[in-house]
């Protein structure tokens, strides 16, 4: 069976007008406390642990980028918990905000399409660490890990750090994909889940570095194997 479609009625979605860029806002106190304590109980649960690395170098007013690997929902909860009293900003995804702008935005969450050149997405992350000296907080694999393994990061990575140049810091998690896979319905199962955060690249080294240099160490500090963390 065909299906004709007018050229005028194609052209109509042509022209359909951008949505509405609006800017990130700063979370306040508030939000971030409530974050927080929301996420207590799912980390009381999973014993969670933790361990910073290099963190006393990273000025408690001063803003960064905070790259975390991506295994469930779990994963901002421990950013939440690691990061406060710390603004942030999180880059996620814009179906996100359907039927919850509102708290969306209050919550510090920038909108962005996954796997499309997104240039509001550039501006917005720069407002948010220049213009309200927050944080942003970005999973640089774009979605959950399907088999408990690492996604290769895209190139340009590296030249949204350099052209952020603020410090980097790394938030690698252990038992979260175990916790919660993909597969798993939604199942929560008993697994004690921990992490760690490192301070990765100061500005200075930013800038003497090139976009590869940073790629490649990116790829090698946010490189993980669930299956072999379990063994």
């Amino acid at each position: 069976m065909k299906i004709k479609v007018s050229d005028r009625s194609y052209d109509a979605v042509l022209s359909l007008p951008p949505a509405e860029r609006k800017k990130p806002l700063k979370p306040s106190i508030f939000f971030r406390t409530l974050l927080k304590v929301l996420s207590s109980a799912d980390l009381k649960a999973t014993h969670f642990q933790y361990r910073t690395i290099g963190m006393e170098r990273l000025k408690k007013d001063e803003p960064c980028l905070i790259l975390m690997n991506h295994s469930s929902f779990i994963d901002l909860k421990i950013a939440s918990t690691l990061l406060y009293p710390r603004p942030f900003n999180i880059v996620c995804t814009s179906d996100g905000f359907v039927g919850k702008e509102w708290l969306m935005r209050h919550l510090g969450c920038i909108p962005t399409q996954k796997f499309v050149p997104d240039l509001g997405l550039v501006r917005d992350r720069l407002g948010a660490v220049r213009d309200l000296h927050s944080s942003v907080l970005m999973y640089p694999e774009a979605s959950y890990s399907f088999d408990g393994t690492a996604t290769p990061l895209p190139d340009s990575i590296g030249k949204c750090v350099k052209m952020l140049g603020v410090p980097v810091v790394m938030i690698r998690t252990y038992g979260a994909f175990a916790r919660d896979p993909l597969y798993n319905g939604l199942q929560l199962r008993q697994v004690d889940v921990s992490a760690d955060m490192t301070y990765l690249l100061s500005p200075e080294e930013i800038s003497d570095y090139s976009v590869s240099e940073i790629n490649s160490l990116l790829a090698e500090h946010s490189s993980f194997d669930n299956f072999r963390w379990q063994q």
